[in-house]
């Protein structure tokens, strides 16, 4: 059966512009480009295709890719829920970068898509607190170097403690300042002492804040948003870093910034310019909000 945790595979706002021909030779490297027109898109010229096939293994890596990946599991047995917690843990190039949930002005985000048995299931992949970073003057949110992906599997009810043999596709998209390159490899769920390196992963997602309320006014150019906390909550947002999760809402190139409100206790105020893209108000906003001791929060207006 299968499962894929990404509900987009390609933001509409980028484009492959591909070889006239069907085949994958010759190779060519994705190149990304300013339009000429004012349109902040992700263009990819056609130099050099850097495809690699997809080879069903416990580590998957192809220099070309700039990335490598492995699906790890502890030996431990699965939680009292029938979750299973488990790691894909990517390795990307010096120079390189891959991306968030919501990759900024362009660019696609890891995905997963798994081969399971009957009575198995898999979640959507959890993303650590990004980066900010500029390919090509385009504004974007990611990762370098070593990224620790939480994806927690859910056995069936008579589970009895052995994982199968499970094998997942997982896809991504590499850039540097000159190139995008996409990647892909089929992994096959490594069982090992993982345990520590699982935990480390699930502990650095964003945590909610307990009965913290965001609401939104969209106003003109901008949104304005409201974050109130409970009563005697000691969090001070006025610091944070502020990543928009949901893409095409706010502006990839802001960095708006939480300031107390005046009038109203616990609550704290802060003004986002809108991204060109978004044409209506938007049903809802979730914030990532990194403080400087690194732990990162999130919260949703639903």
């Amino acid at each position: 059966m299968k499962y894929s945790s990404t509900r987009s595979a390609l933001s509409s706002k980028m484009t492959f512009i591909t070889s006239e021909t069907s085949r994958l030779d010759p190779p060519q490297v994705l190149r990304p480009r300013r339009s000429d027109c004012k349109l902040h898109m992700m263009k990819f010229i056609p130099i050099t295709l850097l495809f690699a096939a997809q080879v069903a293994s416990t580590t998957f890596g192809d220099p070309k890719q700039h990335a490598t990946a492995t699906w790890l599991a502890s030996d431990g047995a699965a939680n009292p829920d029938g979750s299973i917690h488990t790691v894909i843990k990517m390795n990307v190039d010096e120079g390189w970068h891959t991306y968030w949930k919501n990759p900024g002005t362009a660019g696609l985000p890891v995905s997963i898509e798994a081969e399971l048995p009957e009575g198995w299931s898999i979640g959507e992949i959890g993303y650590p607190v990004p980066k900010r970073f500029m390919t090509a003057e385009l504004p974007g949110f990611g990762y370098e170097g070593e990224i620790l992906y939480p994806v927690t599997l859910t056995a069936p009810e008579k589970f009895e403690g052995k994982l199968p043999v499970l094998n997942a596709t997982v896809s991504w998209l590499t850039c540097d300042d000159s190139a995008c390159v996409p990647g892909k490899a089929v992994l096959q769920l490594a069982v090992g002492p993982h345990q520590k390196l699982i935990e480390t992963a699930y502990e650095a997602l964003p945590r909610a804040i307990q009965d913290a309320k965001l609401t939104f006014l969209s106003a003109g150019e901008s949104i304005q948003l409201t974050l109130t906390l409970a009563e005697g909550s000691e969090i001070d947002p006025s610091g944070f870093d502020i990543f928009p999760a949901i893409p095409d809402i706010i502006d990839p190139a802001a960095t708006p910034i939480f300031s107390k409100n005046p009038t109203t206790p616990n609550a704290w105020l802060a003004t986002a310019p809108k991204n060109e893209y978004l044409s209506d108000t938007p049903e809802k906003i979730v914030l990532v909000l990194k403080a400087k001791d690194g732990i990162s929060y999130e919260v949703s207006s639903k």
